[in-house]
């Protein structure tokens, strides 16, 4: 019924040049998102709907103020908003400056710091990254940097080594950092068929191609719990 609806009012509401430009971008990101919060269940997945559902809210604001003429008007203070920047996202409401502002004020509400944040594409393949959260601690044997491709294991969900994807990351209220743990921020890894947000990282330890998980060990480390 959602992706009817939503049909019916594109080809009801005809805009045309730029506009209609923006308004297709809005609106197909919007029904992705639908798809992956109909899509997304199970453990650890709370967080993240939430996160999908924030999203669709901003989409939703780009899009009424789209048809009420003040698309590309920062929200805050008045002025227009970059073009570049509205390219980068088409659902953004603030300006350059107003964005830094905000982005400010969080950090200045967090007591981590961003100087230790871990870039998976600088690290080397079957490298180690201990990683604590705020709930749980993490232990990542890095199996390929550039696809992120991963042994996980820890928190409550992992007990033993996994193969999964470590995705990337992001702090409040700033964009998904793919392929970056970012202290301060969640990190969202995909184990199992089921998506993964942890709680605010902490801190973030690598070891670097150690000796006990070279490429002939892979398989005793997916089964060291049993042994």
């Amino acid at each position: 019924m959602m992706n009817d609806n939503r049909t019916i009012q594109l080809v009801e509401i005809p805009i045309g040049g730029r506009e209609g430009t923006v308004w297709n971008r809005l609106h197909e990101e919007r029904e992705e998102v639908c798809d992956t919060l109909l899509k997304t269940f199970g453990p650890g997945s709370a967080v993240y709907r939430e996160l999908l559902q924030a999203r669709l809210r901003k989409l939703d604001d780009a899009l009424d103020r789209l048809m009420s003429a003040s698309y590309g008007i920062c929200s805050q203070c008045g002025r227009p908003i970059n073009k570049i920047k509205l390219e980068k996202d088409p659902a953004t409401s603030l300006c350059l400056d107003c964005s830094a502002k905000e982005l400010e004020s969080l950090c200045a509400n967090t007591k981590t710091s961003s100087s230790t944040d871990v870039m998976l594409e600088s690290l080397s393949p079957f490298d180690t990254i201990l990683l604590r959260t705020e709930n749980s601690d993490y232990r990542i044997l890095l199996l390929d940097p550039k696809t992120g491709r991963a042994l996980v294991e820890g928190g409550s969900y992992l007990p033993e080594p996994s193969e999964g994807l470590i995705k990337g990351s992001a702090r409040p209220g700033s964009d998904f950092n793919g392929g970056a743990i970012a202290v301060g921020g969640r990190l969202e890894m995909w184990v199992n068929e089921n998506i993964f947000l942890t709680s605010p990282v902490k801190s973030v330890e690598v070891k670097h191609n150690a000796a006990a998980e070279l490429p002939e060990s892979i398989s005793a480390a997916r089964h060291e719990s049993i042994a």
